[in-house]
């Protein structure tokens, strides 16, 4: 299929973060074929998009989420880190197949109509594949790009024993799973990672070795949560003697550039430039940190020391939603409020986080992240003009960072595919999934309660 969309403000988020205004984008099966700030005469397009008016970047990349939570927004938030937690964990005493795929198609929905294409779901309550399977199948069924980090746990001191499992038995589960989406991973539009859960919490020495191991060996990505709050500090202190998770982490030869670590709140100085150097990438998730009572994690530094920082949601446990483009305004405003420097994360910066740097962080952004030719065709177009919260316009980056909702985002294209246009997700009936969603929710605490 040929496609052009004309006259657009088009943010390419390429090495030189140019905007063109107007611009033209031109796509051909799946692909963009030409990017340019004059206007494009395909006059074998099948269909032309007036971008009059309206913005047209990358689509936004969630580095980091759990989409079974999507069934239990607000349940637990009453709690400490360390109860909340432990609630968590044992969700995976009940949590069905039906459970995550039902919770996977919801909370893709949700990402599609806040503009995300990329969703990188952190599951870690596994027995098997079965749970992760079915977690693919939603997200596969909405069409996003879609990253399944099937995690391991082998501590039990907060989790069940039912999704325990030893580093081997996760591993083999992680290669079965590799396996079945062989063929499927080969488009770019699923990617399996692996990983250990929670270093110091969830996940022992051991495993974090192991994982590494399997990971290097094959190629594959890895997703871990690192340092998230001051209690993982305090259980690797009590377990360990260390002072900190990435420092323990590097003694044990566990960090490498095909880490992604979430949170990496309660890092040092020290232990950022241990990051950069063995070129860990971060997922940023500010508005869950913030929900929590986690804390802030000092992202400019990162930055700074070169580290590639991402954004994320987190679960909807820790967050209730799954809007990045809240997680994008936060991240900008909260490490202006913590070093007391306006203009430390400009826009366009935060901008790159949720693009470009989520896309470098899984690998893809030689595919995806950035509206270039040969690139695939991931990309979201706003109305910036119809909305009060919106107008006036000024500047269009910063309005995308400070002003901007996810109400905003009329038409989202993933793989050069329109999966949501007019607001409408294409080929949905989303009523009835609210509904079967709605019903799986309260069937989920009812049996957690039981």
């Amino acid at each position: 299929m040929s496609l052009l969309i004309e006259n657009a403000t088009v943010l390419t988020m390429n090495a030189g973060d140019e905007l063109l205004d107007p611009g033209w984008v031109e796509i051909r099966d799946g692909a963009i074929t030409q990017v340019s700030a004059t206007p494009l005469e395909s006059r074998d397009a099948e269909r032309r998009i007036d971008g009059r008016g309206k913005v047209l970047m990358p689509g936004i990349v969630n580095a980091h989420t759990h989409l079974f939570q999507t069934l239990i927004r607000g349940v637990y938030e009453h709690l400490p880190f360390n109860e909340w937690l432990r609630r968590i964990y044992w969700c995976g005493r009940v949590l069905s197949a039906q459970d995550c795929f039902i919770s996977a198609q919801l909370g893709a929905l949700e990402a599609l109509k806040s503009g995300v294409t990329t969703l990188v779901d952190h599951q870690f309550l596994n027995r098997g594949v079965e749970l992760p399977e079915a977690t693919i199948a939603g997200m596969r069924a909405l069409g996003v790009r879609s990253v399944l980090a099937r995690t391991i746990m082998d501590l039990g001191e907060l989790a069940p024993p039912e999704v325990l499992e030893t580093p081997e038995e996760g591993l083999r589960s992680v290669e079965a799973l590799l396996d079945r989406h062989r063929a499927e991973q080969g488009d770019g539009l699923l990617t399996i990672m692996v990983g250990p859960n929670t270093p110091g919490v969830s996940a022992s020495g051991e495993l974090a070795q192991a994982t590494k191991r399997f990971a290097d060996r094959l190629g594959l990505r890895q997703s871990a949560h690192i340092a998230e709050s001051a209690s993982v500090l305090e259980a690797v202190q009590r377990r360990y003697g260390r002072n900190g998770v990435v420092t323990w982490l590097e003694e044990l030869d566990a960090l490498g550039p095909n880490l992604l670590a979430a949170h990496s709140v309660h890092v040092s100085s020290e232990e950022i430039r241990i990051m950069a150097r063995r070129g860990v990438s971060v997922s940023h998730n500010p508005v869950s940190n913030m929900h929590l009572g986690d804390g802030i994690a000092p992202i400019v530094e990162m930055l700074e020391a070169g580290v590639t920082v991402a954004l994320g949601t987190d679960g909807a446990a820790s967050n209730n939603s799954q809007d990045m483009f809240e997680v994008l305004k936060m991240a900008s405003l909260l490490q202006r409020a913590r070093t007391q420097r306006p203009h430390v994360v400009p826009p366009m910066q935060a901008l790159r986080m949720a693009t470009i740097n989520g896309a470098k962080a899984l690998g893809l952004d030689r595919s995806v992240g950035s509206l270039e030719p040969g690139k695939r065709a991931d990309l979201i177009m706003l109305d910036l003009y119809k909305a009060p919260h919106n107008v006036a316009v000024h500047n269009v980056v910063s309005h995308l960072v400070h002003c901007a909702r996810a109400s905003d985002v009329e038409l989202v294209m993933v793989d050069g595919k329109i999966l949501m246009e007019g607001r409408e997700v294409l080929g949905l009936d989303e009523p009835r999934l609210l509904r079967e969603a709605q019903a799986a929710a309260e069937r989920l605490v009812h049996r957690l309660n039981g």
